[in-house]
């Protein structure tokens, strides 16, 4: 179990305190421990601090470190805003991680000389277990246009993230309501194998994410009904030592509320769709005097596995040109709920819902843009889970089954 982009899932969204008008500073924090092939025996804390210096802002940070020598930092702060800019949030987050030993689906294992790593046929066998070091840094700035809800500011699209603005239309009318949000997020990423590093791979990247966002839901951590649509442009312009390329991602998901029962409170069916390319994948350019195609390395690119796609298999376990992903979930939250009354737990944090889920997942990775090819042979996993809302943060943890096994997922923030 790799967690280095465990705290990298918009972790914005995670404190969804309603901003009032004087600063409230908020602490809290919350130790674990867990054991892993990968990790070992591991013990961290994760804390979040709300209300420092802005009433909206949110500082996160969490430390994991295990006895083999694995260890993990995370610092992020979400929600600054500019004064006299009611449009505008900007969020920094910076993750450094080292893995004592894991597997790493590239090229170098000596067994499968005549077999792409990673590709859609490729065999379950194809890594390489190793060392690695990671670092992920990224600002995001975002503009909410003044348009449908967003009218009101990015202070309301905060409130949004409870469920606090009115209701989903389910027109998709950005003028009307939802939220239009424009995003720059520059980013620098690096991941360092050592001897072990793929000859064709860069360690690192830098380049910048333009994305268009149109979020139409009634709620971001516990949407019912409505829609929410992302268009993302990824550009590394390389440099006299490294390659450029290009990707596009566009997913889309939709919600359906099935209303109540006797043994359900909420019942939601939840879709997503999703599809990327990298348009760069067959062009070249010269770089230190070699000819090199404009394609990411395996850790920045298209890829699928992890803790949102794929979920049954292990993350970046398929990387390609292009890849789709289709995911169904049914969301129940119980008329039961005992976790606000847990000695301890309950008396230290604030727990206002749980939800039980199963979902499915089916994508692949090609080499080729094709839909023909994309939607044949296809990898599925399935699963379940349990999520709940302490302290402003969904926290899931759920178990995901494929042809190659199952693998327990801890994390943070619904993934859709």
């Amino acid at each position: 179990m790799t967690l280095s982009t465990m705290a990298l899932s918009d972790t914005a969204s995670m404190s969804e305190r309603t901003p009032e008008r004087e600063n409230t500073v908020k602490l809290s924090a919350v130790p674990y421990a867990f054991q892993s092939k990968d990790w070992g025996t591991a013990a961290g804390a994760s804390g979040i601090a709300t209300g420092l210096f802005q009433p909206q802002l949110s500082v996160f940070a969490t430390g994991i470190a295990s006895n083999n020598g694995s260890w993990l930092g995370f610092l992020g702060m979400s929600n600054l805003m500019i004064p006299g800019q009611s449009q505008w949030l900007i969020d920094l987050q910076l993750l450094n991680s080292y893995y004592d030993e894991t597997n790493y689906y590239v090229s170098g294992n000596p067994d499968y000389n005549s077999e792409q790593a990673g590709s859609n046929d490729s065999s379950a066998d194809n890594y390489i277990r190793t060392s690695g070091k990671e670092s992920h840094y990224y600002a995001r700035f975002r503009y909410i246009l003044p348009i449908g809800d967003g009218a009101d500011g990015a202070l309301a699209s905060m409130m949004h993230r409870k469920g606090e603005t009115s209701q989903s239309s389910g027109s998709m009318n950005p003028f009307a309501n939802g939220f239009t949000t424009l995003e720059l997020r520059p980013f620098y990423q690096r991941q360092d194998l050592g001897e072990a590093t793929p000859a064709e791979d860069d360690p690192t990247a830098r380049g910048a994410h333009f994305i268009l966002d149109y979020d139409n839901r009634d709620s971001t951590q516990e949407p019912t009904t409505g829609n929410h649509l992302e268009f993302r442009v990824t550009q590394d312009r390389g440099s006299k030592n490294r390659n450029s390329w290009r990707t596009w991602q566009l997913g889309f998901s939709q919600f359906f509320d099935l209303g109540d029962s006797r043994l359900w409170q909420q019942q939601v069916v939840a879709l997503n769709g999703w599809a990327a390319d990298t348009p760069t994948w067959n062009k070249t350019e010269t770089v230190n005097g070699v000819e090199k195609y404009q394609r990411p390395s395996s850790f920045t690119g298209v890829s699928l596995g992890g803790w949102t796609r794929l979920r049954g298999y292990a993350n970046n376990r398929f990387h390609g040109r292009s890849a789709v992903s289709y995911s169904a979930e049914y969301r129940v939250k119980p008329q039961w709920q005992p976790l606000q009354g847990l000695p301890v737990l309950g008396d230290w944090y604030d727990l206002p819902w749980w939800q039980w889920t199963v979902f499915a997942d089916a994508g692949r990775v090609a080499d080729t843009f094709s839909a023909k090819e994309l939607h044949s042979d296809m990898k599925v996993s399935i699963g379940a889970g349990v999520r709940f809302k302490a302290e402003g943060v969904t926290a899931r943890a759920e178990i995901a089954a494929s042809e190659e096994g199952s693998r327990f997922i801890m994390f943070i923030n619904q993934p859709f």
